[in-house]
């Protein structure tokens, strides 16, 4: 913008408003661009945390599909488990019979022993 002179170098109010106008639409839009330009940041910020979280949310179901399957198959060794713990106990009662009838069989070596003598 061309500024008239005027006497004594003073610059016309017209002149004056003119410029605070122009100086007022550029602060205005530089404002503007900074606020768009931190909204589109925004944008992607937001579009970036709803992919983690969608990430996120497809991680969790497959561990829930997991958890079920796992469930289910504990369930199937658990039966296993059971037989075997019955097994055990089976085992440590024969084991206790085993060692009676050890003690009976040396009390009865004894007893022969005694009742017949040695040739």
């Amino acid at each position: 913008m061309a500024a008239s002179s005027q006497p004594g170098g003073q610059r016309s109010p017209t002149n004056a408003v003119n410029d605070t106008l122009a100086t007022l639409e550029s602060v205005v839009r530089l404002d503007t661009e900074a606020t768009v330009g931190d909204l589109d940041l925004l944008v992607r910020v937001n579009k970036h945390a709803a992919e983690r979280y969608k990430a996120m949310a497809d991680a969790a179901e497959g561990l829930e599909t997991d958890s079920e399957y796992l469930k289910s198959k504990y369930a199937e060794v658990n039966k296993y488990i059971k037989q075997v713990d019955e097994l055990d106990e089976r085992v440590s009662d024969l084991e206790a019979i085993v060692r009676e009838l050890e003690e009976w069989a040396g009390e009865l070596e004894v007893k022969v022993r005694r009742i017949i003598p040695r040739r």
